[in-house]
């Protein structure tokens, strides 16, 4: 039971140091190039959109409108981005604001992460293709 309890104390120390590892790079990246090489950075060393945009929304200097944007440049997926901001507090107006931006600045890099709005999915578990002329199935009183 000891050695358990040993070891149990070892991992958790070994995960909060390389916690707060990938939270000091993320911070000097940012600070010396910029959100968009601190994002690519964070991504490369495993770390999901969720805990990045909680790492980032806690720097004051930063518009995240641009840190969206970058998420989208890096490839992340609309519905990974959309949930990371949510979870955050983020408004959904500054998350299409961004999105927007990363399509004039990055357009190839947000299609291979297929970004938002390439399909959305609704209640009842039905997608639909919001651009191109797809159907939209579901009604309207089921939306969220």
């Amino acid at each position: 039971m000891k050695k358990m309890l040993i070891s149990v104390v070892f991992v958790l120390m070994f995960c909060s140091v390389a916690s707060a590892e990938w939270q000091d790079d993320f911070r000097e990246v940012y600070t010396r190039n910029g959100i968009e090489p601190a994002v690519q950075n964070a991504l490369e060393k495993g770390v999901g959109p969720d805990l990045i945009v909680g790492q980032a929304h806690g720097l004051a200097d930063l518009d995240l409108q641009e840190l969206v944007k970058a998420l989208y440049c890096s490839g992340v997926k609309g519905q990974d981005v959309r949930a990371a901001a949510a979870n955050n507090e983020i408004p959904e107006s500054t998350v299409v604001a961004g999105y927007k931006e990363s399509m004039v600045v990055c357009r190839d890099a947000v299609m291979q992460g297929r970004g938002y709005p390439a399909t959305r999915e609704f209640p009842g578990g039905r997608r639909a293709r919001a651009a191109g002329g797809g159907k939209i199935f579901g009604s309207p009183s089921t939306f969220q």
